[in-house]
């Protein structure tokens, strides 16, 4: 079995020759970003793309 590693770009970019889109994919922080806000954007794009969050 061989694993390939590939890069984001070249994901998308083969996914995209293939004729599908990606469903989710959103850059919720950096390096820079607190944990809390990356928890908070993280929420919000899941939001967006429908889910629900129960708390």
């Amino acid at each position: 079995m061989k694993i390939i590693i590939q890069s984001i770009k070249s994901y998308f970019k083969s996914k995209k020759d293939k004729g599908l889109e990606p469903v989710f994919f959103e850059k919720i922080g950096d390096q820079k970003t607190s944990r809390d806000e990356m928890r908070d954007n993280l929420i919000k794009a899941l939001k967006k793309n429908g889910w629900t969050i129960k708390k």
